[in-house]
């Protein structure tokens, strides 16, 4: 009996001290904070048993949060519910609904130049020249040709602060992945077909960039025969270019999503009847042909250009009544392009200083 005794004294002395090593819980561990949730709805915390000065939110306000319990099912591709309360959505990705003269914003999204204000908060960095998929997708133009200081390279921060065009650039040089189009015959059933070659500048741009160029140039960077011949300047302009007002990392429409049109997207923001193109026969430059020109996407593109002006938008210029460079090759001493008075489709030579605009897709 006493060595029973002794054993229970023993097994309830071991129990006392394993109860003395357990750790209290904290409400920190748990999740708790003594601090408020902004986004936490009236009466929608919980708090810590153990000490009431701890909290956690367990029912958000979907309000607070940018829910709201609109309809956005006509306009918004991809719509989250708020958790707390499903009536409340938010949209993740506009279904975009462009159309050809409208404006495009900074944050992707598009609308009629009458819809501008600057105290909607929009920033408008280019215009609608060409969509597709019911408007969800398309391509843009921006708002002023870019420019240059002479004898200087391309300024991406002040791409509008300039007295000169760009050149072409790589004057005796082929690139050697772009196609050559080296007559308008050769052109004739690829514009015909919207041949992809010739309507993806975005993939042009990149070719040119890609390539190494001249393996020795002999020009140095402060003369400019080094931006005729030893650079690609229209391309590298338009994929250093970021629209000013808008942060040079902006996802949508930063330094890195512009592109130099090719030759058929040209032909699309100056409007065409591909269907009605002609051939003039020529590999040399000022010869022109307006063969299937309608105008009438141009008009378009310079009316908002100008209305925009007229509501403060200082960077909105109208298309120039110039030849505009594009991405599309000739030969490594010519390059296609437009004659914007009138449409007319030519080449010109690399080593001359021409307007460029930037193009985006959507």
């Amino acid at each position: 009996m006493r060595y029973l005794m002794f054993l229970l004294v023993l097994l309830f002395a071991n129990v006392a001290q394993a109860m003395d090593c357990e750790k209290v819980p904290d409400c920190a561990s748990l999740g708790y904070t003594t601090q408020d949730d902004p986004y936490c709805a009236e009466n929608g915390y919980m708090y810590c048993p153990l000490d009431h000065s701890y909290k956690k939110c367990v029912n958000m306000d979907c309000e607070k949060l940018g829910f709201t319990i609109s309809d956005k099912t006509s306009w918004c591709e991809d719509i989250i519910y708020c958790a707390s309360n499903d009536s409340y959505s938010l949209c993740e990705t506009i279904q975009l609904q462009c159309e050809i003269g409208d404006v495009f914003y900074a944050d992707r999204t598009c609308g009629k130049v009458t819809y501008f204000s600057k105290e909607n908060g929009k920033i408008p960095v280019g215009v609608v020249y060409y969509v597709t998929d019911e408007g969800r997708h398309g391509k843009v133009i921006n708002l002023h040709d870019l420019g240059r200081k002479s004898n200087s390279p391309f300024d991406p921060e002040n791409p509008y602060n300039s007295d000169k065009n760009l050149y072409w650039g790589y004057f005796s040089y082929n690139v050697k992945s772009l196609t050559n189009y080296n007559s308008d015959n050769n052109t004739l059933e690829p514009l015909q077909n919207r041949d992809p070659d010739l309507y993806n500048g975005q993939g042009n741009t990149d070719k040119i960039l890609a390539d190494s160029g001249p393996i020795d140039c002999k020009y140095g960077e402060d003369t400019e025969e080094y931006f005729q011949y030893c650079i690609p300047q229209a391309a590298q302009a338009t994929h250093d270019f970021y629209p000013p007002n808008v942060d040079k990392q902006n996802p949508i429409v930063g330094q890195g999503k512009w592109y130099l049109p090719s030759y058929g997207e040209l032909l699309d923001l100056y409007g065409y009847d591909n269907s009605k193109i002609t051939v003039y026969q020529t590999t040399v430059d000022d010869h022109y042909d307006s063969s299937g020109a309608i105008g009438n996407i141009k008009k378009t593109i310079n009316n908002t250009l100008s209305t925009l002006k007229s509501k403060g938008v200082a960077t909105a210029e109208e298309l120039a009544e110039k030849f505009y460079w594009s991405s599309s090759e000739n030969s490594d001493e010519l390059s296609w392009g437009i004659w914007m008075p009138k449409g007319d489709r030519g080449n010109n030579r690399k080593f001359n200083d021409n307007p460029v605009r930037a193009s985006l897709e959507f």
